[in-house]
């Protein structure tokens, strides 16, 4: 018996054009016993609105386009009772989440690990009334994702985000703000945070193994203060790029229910997955556990879990 499979697709992202390698993905579906349905996007939402209403009539949806037309497709996903599992061909410029999962972003390889690995348990965070697959951030540089032109972006890829950054360097300012995380309440003023599920926030941040659990539950806390003076920004960025994070003005923390307010009654612009969240000041963020299956490569922690062998108790 044949199995469904919807593509969505949003035509736009990255620098290679889609159809280059159409045919050969379809094929490698078609071997594999899928019957597929292509859409393709033509503007923000459609993803969201193709997955909401046409997701629930298939066995598996299938989506090729960046971080934000993944997260698009969640979104409307998460509005079905029951999900059909999910694959995903990077064409972004970042591809932050290929990066954490381990995907390849050759359409062709991508495709077949879709059809050759199990569909695993992942965890997905809910912004208010919307969804992410992998990051809510505010503060320094993060309206760079959204802000850099996607023509610009599909012609020089990650530099487009470094040219767009020089413009907002003037306008970094700290902000008084409360967060509470699972109970835990931290108050200062900061010029970056994002909440997490990946090892890697935009290319830049790198979290290791240890660190991260795609499906626990829980979500990594990343938070800066302002370091006032330029060595020690050059020291946090240093720390940054090393992975050995300065513990005078970086901290990370982990939650699954977490509550962040301006002490200042300013509004501040989130990203969601690279692209505009939206103006706030007072906003709740939790983790819904394990609110999909993803066809990807297991991580560290489940290839352990599966070589551990079974207790048998004795007589």
């Amino acid at each position: 018996m044949e199995k469904q499979m919807l593509m969505i697709v949003n035509p736009r992202s990255g620098k290679k054009r889609y159809s280059d390698d159409l045919l050969e993905v379809t094929n490698i579906f078609n071997r594999h016993g899928y019957n597929i349905t292509v859409m393709n996007t033509t503007g923000s939402g459609d993803a969201t609105r193709f997955a909401r209403e046409l997701g629930g009539k298939y066995d598996t949806v299938v989506c090729r386009g960046g971080d934000g037309t993944f997260c698009e497709t969640l979104n409307g996903l998460m509005a079905l009772e029951k999900r059909p599992e999910i694959g995903f061909i990077p064409a972004g410029t970042t591809n932050d989440i290929a990066h954490t999962l381990g995907l390849p972003t050759n359409p062709i390889k991508a495709a077949q690990l879709i059809v050759s690995s199990e569909a695993l348990p992942y965890d997905i965070g809910l912004f208010g009334e919307r969804y992410f697959t992998y990051v809510a951030s505010f503060g320094a540089f993060t309206a760079c994702a959204y802000k850099a032109d996607q023509k610009l972006k599909n012609k020089i890829g990650k530099l487009a985000y470094y040219l767009e950054a020089t413009k907002t360097v003037k306008d970094i300012r700290e902000i008084p703000m409360r967060f509470v995380i699972d109970g835990k309440v931290i108050e200062d003023e900061f010029v970056f945070g994002s909440i997490s599920n990946s090892f890697t926030v935009g290319g830049i941040i790198k979290l290791s193994n240890d660190q991260v659990c795609l499906n626990d539950g829980r979500f990594e806390v990343f938070i800066v203060k302002n370091p006032g003076t330029l060595k020690n920004w050059v020291d946090v960025c240093t720390s940054v790029l090393k992975k050995d994070f300065d513990k005078r003005f970086i901290h990370l923390y982990q939650g699954s229910h977490i509550e962040v307010k301006t002490l200042d009654g300013s509004k501040l612009p989130w990203t969601l997955d690279g692209e505009y969240g939206g103006d706030n000041g007072d906003m709740t963020i939790s983790v819904k556990k394990q609110a999909f299956r993803m066809f990807r490569p297991p991580m560290l922690h489940e290839m352990v879990e599966a070589e551990e062998p079974e207790q048998i108790e004795a007589e």
